[in-house]
């Protein structure tokens, strides 16, 4: 015995599509398995066609994005600020590793080594050994760039233009 969901399939889609299919002339009323059976490997065809088309139209269109994307990509002496002779700071893809960040030409000059690649903590930990004139590089990096306050306040107490944070004055 049939499950009701072949029934009703047969009756509702693939009988009307193969009865589409088919001429009027030749219906019978024993021709409803026949009709379904058309209509199922119509649909079918049809189905498998409209899977082949997407994934084409998937896979080109994927090709063409990729494309537009190297297209745009700036070259590798543009800096995000315009300022050129300063690599961007782009992920470089590999096929031989893990996707690492390139070395900004600005990152170059600053006395902290990897600079950019950096968290705010570590790069926190490295000022107080520093000396005024690397303080006001890094600082001036920083304002120009990602501006991050931890750094930015850090060089400011080192270099004596903020008070550092602690108890308030003591009361009397």
């Amino acid at each position: 015995m049939r499950p009701l969901i072949e029934d009703a399939l047969d009756l509702f889609l693939y009988a009307p599509v193969g009865l589409l299919t088919s001429s009027l002339e030749d219906l019978s009323p024993d021709d409803l398995p026949e009709l379904a059976e058309k209509g199922r490997g119509r649909i079918g065809r049809l189905l498998s066609n409209a899977r082949v088309v997407g994934h084409l139209t998937i896979s080109m269109g994927r090709r063409t994005l990729e494309s537009e994307l190297r297209r745009w990509r700036p070259p590798p002496d543009a800096h995000p600020n315009g300022n050129s002779g300063a690599a961007a700071e782009l992920p470089v893809e590999s096929t031989d590793g893990p996707t690492r960040a390139r070395r900004t030409g600005a990152d170059a000059g600053l006395p902290i080594p990897d600079y950019e690649a950096l968290s705010a903590s570590q790069v926190v930990r490295r000022l107080d050994g520093l000396g005024p004139e690397e303080l006001e590089a890094v600082h001036a990096h920083e304002s120009s760039t990602r501006r991050r306050r931890t750094i930015l306040h850090r060089t400011q107490q080192l270099l004596g233009r903020e008070e550092p944070p602690g108890p308030g004055p003591a009361a009397t």
